[in-house]
């Protein structure tokens, strides 16, 4: 009598697996890995409690609640999507990655974009940078009509883009951890220092006392990001933190590099996007195959840095804890979307890299049905300069039509 009682338990406790893992995926999906790491793995130690405090309440995701669990019938209500924004490229942070998703959205929508004027600039995707200078002048014409779309690496200067932009361009940022960037952004044209053993190490050791106001290894992001030059060197502690406070307030959005596709579901919540608008190729964009960017450093060498890019490093935790703060509002719904967003996005990938043919994605829990293509996996490949001719080739046909119609006398 126990046994069979104990067997009845188990066949509905099966029953009840099966008719879970069924609902939690719209049908035509393949089976996909899906990753049940806490989002705060990757955090530095000093921060990991108060991460796990915040799933303990229900904000950050447990290894049980990181599934997509249902397939309602309608999506979550939201307002028109931004179609006026200017995105600030900081170099070696990912924002090559995230052009080219924002360059997609922009020709997509028929977006007029602020694209260089002068060919060099073009050739190395810049526009304001690195002077921080802008007019209408620094882009190509778009007669009668101000630009929606700024996406070239450029610093910010508010002022002189809110000239070019259309009213109520909103803004967003992208930051990384200022030791990862350092690694990273030392070997970015520089393939001399790749010779030496530990060349992040002998430049820590001899450059650390130098007084710059900024440079590529020198509180970049944060100039990048608007911090004004004439208060790189200052030794107000309360000065920086409310001139970073100013600065972040300009920005809708600020991603952070650690957190990427986390900060591209932030993203497109708050500028009312679809799943399909934030989708991504992964592969890596301008990787670097040394093993010296890992090469471990002292704690001396490491405390050099931050006397280095202090501005960096204050500004960092200021954007990453307001991130936080972000996605904690969010409520943890957020992080069903996010790995949902993730499993749609390899399936969109190993199509792409394999078929790569029609396929119909159906409408699930975050997203509305779309249609993939040939067409839409070849562009899947394209660099950041076929991206920004291909939104330049939109205000082209613009301007042809606005002229088509001046000649007619509409």
């Amino acid at each position: 009598m126990v046994m069979a009682r104990e067997f009845m338990f188990l066949a509905l406790f099966l029953t009840c697996v099966t008719t879970y893992m069924s609902i939690s995926f719209p049908r035509g999906w393949k089976d996909t890995e899906i990753s049940v790491k806490p989002a705060f793995a990757n955090l530095h130690s000093a921060k990991r409690s108060k991460f796990k405090s915040l799933m303990q309440t229900g904000y950050l995701p447990s290894t049980q609640r990181n599934v997509i669990t249902s397939v309602p019938t309608s999506l979550p209500t939201c307002g028109r999507p931004v179609t006026n924004f200017v995105f600030i490229k900081v170099h070696k942070t990912a924002s090559g990655s995230t052009f080219r998703v924002l360059a997609r959205f922009g020709r997509n929508h028929g977006m007029t974009i602020c694209y260089p004027a002068l060919r060099r600039k073009a050739i190395h995707i810049q526009l304001s940078y690195p002077s921080g200078k802008l007019t209408k002048k620094d882009c190509r014409p778009s007669p009668g009509r101000k630009y929606n779309l700024i996406i070239h690496h450029s610093v910010m200067n508010k002022q002189a883009m809110a000239r070019v932009m259309e009213p109520g361009t909103k803004y967003i940022g992208i930051f990384r951890e200022p030791l990862n960037h350092f690694r990273s952004i030392f070997f970015w044209k520089n393939r001399m220092a790749r010779r030496k053993e530990n060349p992040l190490g002998e430049f820590l050791n001899r450059n650390h006392d130098r007084k710059r106001s900024y440079s590529k290894h020198h509180n970049f992001q944060a100039y990048t990001m608007g911090f004004p030059k004439r208060l790189m060197t200052s030794k107000n502690e309360s000065q920086i933190y409310e001139t970073i406070r100013t600065i972040a307030g300009w920005y809708s959005v600020v991603l952070i590099t650690e957190y990427w596709e986390e900060s591209l579901v932030l993203l497109k919540r708050k500028f009312c996007w679809t799943l399909y608008d934030i989708l991504h190729t992964t592969d890596r964009l301008h990787a670097l195959h040394t093993k010296k960017e890992h090469v471990p450093l002292t704690t001396e060498q490491k405390q050099n840095h931050r006397k280095m890019s202090n501005i960096d490093y204050v500004m960092y935790d200021y954007l990453n804890e307001t991130f936080w703060q972000h996605i904690t509002k969010e409520g943890p719904e957020f992080w069903d979307e996010v790995t949902y967003y993730k499993t749609l996005n390899s399936e969109v990938n190993k199509h792409c890299n394999s078929v790569g043919g029609k396929r119909v994605f159906p409408a699930g829990k975050w997203s509305q049905e779309f249609v993939i293509d040939s067409t839409f996996c070849k562009e899947w490949k394209w660099k950041e300069g076929q991206w920004a001719g291909a939104c330049w080739n939109e205000v082209e046909k613009q301007n042809k039509e606005a002229q088509l119609k001046k000649t007619n006398g509409v």
